[in-house]
């Protein structure tokens, strides 16, 4: 409460007025401030936020590759040894088609007396 004399009522006015403007601007200029604060926060959550859902995408991104590389490398390994298969089986074929080849009649009979005499009796009968 003021007391003042009435030729100083008017200039009290005023001043009361400007106190309550400047507080006024004061409280605004706060606001902005506050407001700038917020979305500095704001800015600093969202870009957190996306770092950490960015480096939790090339995590998992890096595993699915790490995975199919390991994949691969287990296919390599599974197809080389069905080609060492394969070329082993070819190997043994080759040796069976030799000895097949190598068989003869005479190595056939060359411990077998029975046999000998049957194959011989033919073929002197075929020369008769």
């Amino acid at each position: 409460m003021y007391v003042i004399r009435p030729q100083f009522f008017i200039p009290m006015i005023t001043l009361l007025r400007n106190a309550a403007l400047n507080a006024l601007q004061y409280k605004q200029e706060l606001a902005v401030i506050r407001n700038q604060n917020i979305d500095i926060s704001n800015f600093e959550e969202d870009m957190n936020e996306f770092k950490d859902k960015f480096s939790r995408n090339y995590r998992l991104a890096s595993e699915k590759f790490k995975k199919a590389i390991d994949e691969i490398d287990k296919t390599i390994d599974h197809l080389q040894k069905t080609k060492d298969a394969l070329l082993s089986s070819e190997n043994n074929l080759r040796l069976a088609n030799n000895k097949a080849e190598e068989l003869t009649i005479k190595r056939l009979t060359k411990n077998n007396p029975t046999m000998a005499a049957k194959f011989a009796e033919l073929k002197s009968s075929d020369n008769s």
